[in-house]
């Protein structure tokens, strides 16, 4: 038997719980699928930038406030710190703070507002194949779901964007960073870190960060393959560089992150690829989460619209893209190329001098408060934070 709904979403991480909740509050009958039962163990640094924590409240009603008290937020900085392997290249205040989440708890909070929402959730159903022409989903199990739309946010090793008959493998596969990382308990780390740390130098095109949390630290490194780099040598450089023994670390977790290899129109048939799925992580520093919530919106709302009059939410989901999101993941790409490819030439001083000479705006553009195509102010289109449900 089939189970049929409005909207099928197929990850209920980020992405899915965002658009969910925006098709269950129209009214929408909308299936979330997750392989995962949550909370479940996520992978991320869990850094909230300015317009992250904007968005949060805007469409779920969550200020740091609440999210300190769920457990979701554990620590705030209002500087950072970037270093080389041997020296202190910058450091700096910042205009706003950056908030640290813990993911297992956010993802479960915000797919918990989709829920009572009206979406309903399906965890441990794991899809495995996708038609995205007609919007249907098989599970492992046999079971079968169909959407009139369906939005695939499941990650970036994404079934529903492998079913697109025409996606770049090749660009996927070579703007994938492999990620390896780790949580520390603090006493084991050789000096107190306070404030978030980014380690450049040791790979061609990537970084290391340390981000700190109460009683412990999550660091780690990501970059793009060159060559026949190994991984695993790298880190365990990486953690020498930190002062620790890397024979004392036996858990380290990897995962892919998307890198630069954003879809320009992630729309196939029936189906609209949002979050990690369809590539959208801005490619100098990695950030996912507040795209994730971003494309997730603009995916629920296309097809929202699409329902209401009859139309295709193909269109609609590429405009708003097009319009907010790719101009913000190009001019980050281009500014990574110019900084990896100047250290090359210049050495890791080369990325001190433009910190030193735009500090303040480079935070301003991590925020979201700048733009990073010129560093021009940005403008969201996020409207009147709604009230906590």
């Amino acid at each position: 038997m089939t189970k049929t709904f409005d909207a099928l979403v197929c990850g209920g991480s980020l992405a899915g719980s965002a658009a969910a909740l925006v098709l269950a509050r129209q009214g929408r009958s909308v299936a979330v699928l997750d392989r995962a039962v949550f909370p479940r163990p996520k992978l991320c640094g869990g850094l909230l930038t300015w317009k992250t924590v904007r968005l949060l409240e805007t469409l779920f009603g969550e200020t740091p406030a609440s999210l300190a008290e769920a457990g979701a937020v554990n620590h705030a900085s209002d500087r950072y710190v970037i270093r080389t392997p041997n020296r202190l290249l910058a450091e700096g205040a910042l205009s706003f703070p950056f908030h640290f989440s813990d993911r297992a708890v956010l993802d479960a909070l915000l797919l918990g507002h989709a829920r009572r929402a009206g979406a309903e959730v399906f965890e441990g159903a794991e899809v495995a194949t996708c038609d995205p022409r007609n919007g249907e989903a098989t599970l492992k199990t046999g079971e079968t779901f169909r959407g009139r739309f369906l939005i695939g946010a499941d990650g970036a090793n994404s079934v529903v964007r492998k079913s697109f008959p025409n996606y770049d493998r090749d660009r996927w596969r070579e703007l994938t960073a492999p990620t390896i990382e780790i949580q520390l308990d603090a006493d084991r780390l050789p000096r107190v870190v306070e404030h978030p740390e980014l380690y450049i130098g040791q790979l061609e095109a990537g970084y290391g960060w340390v981000f700190p949390n109460p009683g412990k630290a999550v660091l780690g490194i990501c970059g793009l393959r060159r060559g026949n780099v190994n991984f695993s040598r790298l880190f365990r450089e990486y953690l020498e560089i930190l002062e620790i023994d890397p024979k004392t670390v036996s858990e380290r977790r990897g995962h892919p992150l998307p890198y630069g290899n954003y879809l320009e129109e992630p729309v196939c048939g029936a189906t609209l690829l949002a979050g990690d799925a369809g590539g959208f992580v801005e490619p100098l520093f990695g950030e996912g989460i507040f795209f994730a919530l971003c494309t997730g919106r603009y995916a629920g709302e296309a097809v929202a619209a699409a329902l209401a009059g009859g139309t295709d939410p193909g269109p609609r989901y590429v405009d708003r893209l097009r319009r907010y999101v790719l101009p913000e993941l190009r001019g980050s790409d281009r500014l990574r190329w110019t900084l990896f490819r100047s250290m090359g030439l210049f050495g890791p001083r080369s990325l001190s001098w433009f910190v030193k000479l735009l500090g303040g705006p480079l935070g301003d553009m991590v925020h979201g408060k700048r733009s990073y195509a010129r560093l021009r102010k940005k403008t969201w289109d996020f409207p009147t934070p709604a009230r906590p449900a």
